[in-house]
């Protein structure tokens, strides 16, 4: 099937089992990752996290890949599960949990959509059991720019947090893209500082920084307002939208863009 006539689901599952060996995976998301783990220690209070071990606290990981975020959480809470589209991230998941020494009830991963519609021939039904609702904690690092409508996913993802559940998503920040010097897109008078509040015009850019990747993206961040009012529209309060603090690399050579990455966050509300 070609990519053309494949599905958003499928054309990401195959780009993300090409990922999920660390040989495969390029310095600069390796990086990455350790950027977005230490800023997520750093504001465990901001996003509403206890800092104490729970024994009640379960974590939901969203498209989540080999399982970063759930280990750095995994003192936090009591048990974290993980759904991915890719089967070979949530091998990955499994794995590293199992050799870590983590039991299966405790940290485990599926391969799975809870954004598929019947065109893409999966189980509706698949996630309907209360072990995949009443979260205290859903997040969802680094995917929202890979699915087609954004707004649906994170409604549904706050459709399975308990009442007073917090929401986390790690993304691109649309306003801060800004292209390397030798970057083959700059024009004429454009130069190596030259900051974008306008990241559509760049989408293109952004999608080829991995190879393989412009099939997959739909788009190249998101910016404060989008962010705030889809966390609102999904039944959300006390929103907050934050940016790292370091820009970060996206991509290697003269493909690479800097660009910040934001953190918001959202409370679901209670029955009024």
């Amino acid at each position: 099937m070609s990519a053309q006539s494949s599905s958003l689901s499928d054309r990401n599952q195959a780009f993300f089992d090409s990922l999920a060996s660390s040989a495969n995976r390029q310095p600069w998301m390796k990086d990455l990752g350790k950027q977005i783990q230490a800023e997520v220690v750093a504001r465990l209070d901001w996003i509403g996290i206890p800092q104490k071990a729970s024994d009640d606290i379960r974590l939901l990981d969203y498209a989540c890949g080999s399982g970063e975020l759930s280990r750095t959480l995994f003192s936090y809470v009591s048990e974290a599960k993980g759904i991915d589209v890719s089967a070979a991230m949530v091998k990955a998941y499994n794995d590293q949990a199992r050799a870590a020494g983590v039991p299966e009830q405790k940290m485990c991963a599926v391969q799975g959509n809870i954004l598929a519609t019947t065109e893409d021939g999966e189980n509706g039904n698949r996630f309907a059991s209360t072990d995949w609702s009443g979260f205290d904690i859903a997040v969802m690092s680094m995917a929202l720019h890979h699915v087609a409508a954004p707004e649906d996913a994170i409604a549904k993802l706050v459709e399975r947090l308990k009442e007073g559940g917090v929401l986390f998503i790690i993304d691109w920040d649309l306003s801060s893209i800004v292209l390397h010097e030798a970057h083959p897109k700059f024009g004429p008078g454009d130069h190596d500082s030259h900051s974008h509040n306008h990241g559509h015009q760049h989408a293109g850019h952004a999608h080829n920084v991995v190879p393989g990747s412009e099939h997959t993206i739909t788009r190249a961040g998101f910016g404060k307002e989008e962010m705030v009012k889809m966390f609102a529209d999904a039944g959300c309060e006390d929103v907050g939208f934050v940016e790292f603090k370091d820009m970060t690399r996206r991509g290697d050579g003269e493909q690479a863009v800097l660009q910040r990455l934001f953190l918001a966050k959202g409370k679901k509300k209670g029955a009024e």
